[in-house]
């Protein structure tokens, strides 16, 4: 049995640090010197403010990996150019996902908060009631 690393500040930043990178966290988690996969979504689930640096991280560390690929693509050849452009086409998807610039959806943020005041007084209000309405039914006139 393994001894379970402490994530401290010193290894959070090499984790943000290699996701912004574009390591992928499985792969980062494989390396000796890191804690394992477990222990990391564990630490994610258990602290917010970790897990805000780790979504950051993978913010950036998407657009190094749409870089990259943009960079593979400009240098493919006939040999490998369909898994490079299985390599654009997944940091198409993973831009869409975690950058919201890139996203297919737009959002709009709107206050739709309505708010309907009266101000009136009590003298400017004039009863515009008939003299002959009774709980509501108008006498017959004619009676």
């Amino acid at each position: 049995m393994t001894k379970e690393l402490v994530i401290n500040d010193k290894l959070t930043n090499k984790i943000c640090t290699e996701l912004m990178n574009g390591i992928p966290l499985a792969r980062l988690a494989r390396q000796k010197d890191m804690p394992s996969l477990t222990r990391i979504y564990k630490e994610i689930t258990n602290n917010k403010s970790f897990l805000e640096r780790i979504n950051e991280a993978r913010r950036i560390g998407a657009q190094t990996y749409i870089e990259n690929a943009m960079d593979e693509l400009e240098h493919a050849d006939n040999r490998n150019i369909m898994i490079v452009r299985e390599k654009v086409g997944l940091a198409k998807w993973l831009a869409s996902k975690l950058i919201p610039v890139y996203g297919d959806r737009q959002e709009v943020k709107t206050d739709t908060t309505i708010e309907i005041k009266w101000n009136t007084n009590d003298k400017d209000v004039v009863d515009v009631t008939p003299n002959d309405v009774e709980v509501g039914i108008i006498k017959d006139k004619q009676s």
